[in-house]
């Protein structure tokens, strides 16, 4: 009796549950805003558009082409996609402002904040739409924290953070419209004329609101509208004037236009971008794990659809096939589906999962059993937040220096006045741009700007000595492509990540320490510099010339970390055992190459560079006695 009386008045009495939930969303929300802040500023692509933003700014106009690589405005290098050029230039104008702005004036302390404060508004958006669909605190709680794992994979400083947002602000706005039937619904042309000015992802706003047009009209074909006539004009007036406002950017539908077209026209274009291969690939070969928060909403969603059958709304259905769709093909699509699914599938499970239990117990004991998890989630709230007091410093108001941008060594390009053109890492072109521009300029940069520049970057970073494909001039020459490539921009230094985005080491690296024509001069434990051997360059070189083997040592530092941060990737042992193997060290080249046997058991180009190294190893004991 006791018993029930007590849980009788703690569930009927809102405002003890309320303040267990309240308590539990400030602690919870205070330990995800210090996982954010705990980040440094690591985003490649940050900088060129922090770069661009200045451009901006400092021009009082939006640039027509690139101003910062010398390599695009070529004429040899005319660019097949100028739709595509223009794009990227301009889409991003208004977000470039504010973040360079931001920066500008507070460093990256403000960037931080502004990342960690977009990304808290997401998930607060995905839970208060959460609360209106009454659903309850524990299972609420549950799916939260699985967005929440999931943005801490895309806590990159780009825009992309502002399409993130405004995802959630989207769904939330359509969703209140058909719970309220308030004029709130027009709030969306205004958000989408903003975001139409700030990220491409717009089209993925253009895209929820086209199915809830779609899913609406099956309900008014199929009878089984809620809403008034009235009603369906102000939303269908509300929605067809946000799509419109849409248009209003200085690319106009070129973003959608590519959006569509990028299987087909833009396909050579994302060759190699890590952006647009599916999550299943990566894992398929030994890249990156599997995000498991991810796989566990793949899978629930047909599970859901089978369980509530035609219990499910028609544009939830069409809106979770589309975006599981495009996150399986693509893995920038992943956040889009992860906000999409907690909102839609946090609903249906607390559906399923309520009904369940209210079938297997007593009123009374469905009571106790919520109130025990809603004490459970206040409980785990504080656990997560102690532990991130515990692993909590200070705020990482820092770049991510040797980690992911090259701030050491292009410190030495600036401080040597390294002079002429330069040939670049894909991933430091944007922080060059920012930190030389206008004094130097660029090879290229994530943009990916320009198709013919890219594959030669490809061709030059790689090494490739001969393409079978060109004309007979040049795939009948003495001297390797990437030589010839070399001399035809006129290189006079080159700067370098030690290791590729997969923990691979470019190949020209070790062509270029083991060549006479070029020197390196500066190694750190993310990047190397070579200038050519030439009377110019003699000074730099006489100062700073560095051997080989500190390259080489830096390399297996770096590969080695990487080896122990991924452990399903053997690109990093691989890299260990190819840098032992330029030095000599045979033996444990062979243990670095077995150590990547394991990861990937059956891979047949490793076992064949084991065979080698042990052959050799053979013949160099035979040779010995």
């Amino acid at each position: 009796m006791f018993y029930s009386n007590v849980i009788n008045k703690i569930y009927d009495n809102p405002a003890i549950l309320n303040a267990i939930k309240i308590f539990s969303i400030i602690i919870l929300f205070a330990a995800f805003i210090l996982s954010y802040l705990s980040f440094s500023l690591w985003d490649y692509d940050f900088w060129w558009h922090i770069a661009t933003g200045r451009h901006i700014v400092e021009t009082g106009s939006l640039p027509d082409n690139d101003p910062f690589s010398y390599t695009s405005i070529l004429e040899e290098n005319k660019n097949p996609f100028p739709e595509w050029e223009n794009f990227i230039l301009k889409q991003y104008w208004l977000s470039q402002i504010i973040f360079y702005l931001i920066y500008d004036n507070t460093g990256p302390a403000g960037i931080i904040i502004l990342r960690a404060l977009l990304l808290t508004m997401t998930l607060i958006m995905v839970l208060w739409r959460l609360q209106r669909w009454h659903v309850s605190f524990p299972v609420s709680f549950i799916f939260i924290f699985i967005l929440f794992s999931t943005t801490l994979i895309t806590t990159g400083e780009r825009p992309v953070l502002i399409t993130i947002l405004f995802t959630a602000v989207v769904l939330f706005l359509l969703e209140d419209f058909k719970d309220s039937k308030t004029r709130r619904i027009f709030l969306l042309a205004p958000l989408m004329l903003l975001w139409s000015n700030m990220h491409g992802g717009f089209v993925i706003g253009a895209g929820i609101i086209i199915v809830y047009m779609l899913g609406e009209g099956i309900n008014i074909f199929l009878k089984r509208s809620a809403h008034t006539k009235k009603e369906m004009f102000l939303f269908y007036g509300a929605a067809a004037l946000a799509i419109v406002a849409s248009s209003v950017n200085p690319t106009g539908w070129d973003a959608l236009f590519i959006a569509i077209n990028i299987p087909f026209k833009y396909q050579a274009i994302h060759q190699g971008v890590q952006e647009y291969v599916s999550p299943f690939d990566f894992y398929k070969h030994k890249l990156y794990p599997l995000i498991y928060e991810y796989v566990f909403l793949v899978f629930l969603f047909p599970i859901a659809l089978v369980l509530r059958r035609k219990k499910m709304e028609t544009n939830h259905m069409m809106l979770l096939s589309v975006f599981i769709i495009a996150s399986i093909s693509a893995s920038r699509f992943i956040i889009y589906y992860m906000i999409v699914g907690t909102m839609i599938l946090g609903r249906e499970t607390d559906i399923l999962i309520s009904g369940l239990l209210r079938k297997r117990f007593s009123n009374l004991s469905y009571k106790g059993i919520m109130i025990g998890l809603t004490i459970a989630s206040l409980i785990s709230a504080s656990f997560y937040f102690a532990g991130n007091i515990y692993g909590f410093k200070y705020p990482n108001f820092r770049i991510a220096s040797g980690y992911s941008i090259p701030e050491k060594a292009v410190d030495f390009i600036d401080k040597n006045k390294l002079s002429g053109n330069m040939f670049n890492d894909y991933a430091y072109g944007g922080y060059i741009a920012w930190r030389l521009y206008p004094y130097h300029k660029t090879f290229i940069d994530t943009r990916a700007l320009n198709i013919s520049v890219r594959l030669e970057y490809e061709w030059i970073s790689n090494a490739v000595e001969k393409i079978d494909s060109l004309d007979n001039t040049i795939s009948t020459t003495q001297r390797p492509l990437w030589e010839m490539l070399l001399t035809h921009y006129d290189i006079n230094y080159i700067v370098l990540s030690l290791t590729d985005r997969f923990s691979q080491v470019p190949p020209l690296i070790f062509t270029l320490a083991e060549s006479d024509d070029w020197v390196p001069v500066y190694s750190d434990r993310m990047s190397v510099i070579f200038v050519k051997n030439t009377e110019q360059n003699k000074d730099i070189i006489k100062k700073n010339q560095i051997p080989k083997e500190r390259i080489y040592n830096m390399i297996i530092y770096r590969s080695a970390g990487h080896a122990l941060d991924n452990k399903i990737n053997p690109r990093s042992l691989i890299s260990v055992g190819e840098t032992f193997y330029k030095m000599g060290r045979l033996e444990d080249s062979l243990k670095a190459y077995k150590y990547a046997l394991d990861r990937m058991p059956g891979d047949a180009a490793i076992k064949e560079r084991i065979r080698q190294i042990e052959s050799e190893l053979k013949y160099n004991f035979t040779g010995k006695n």
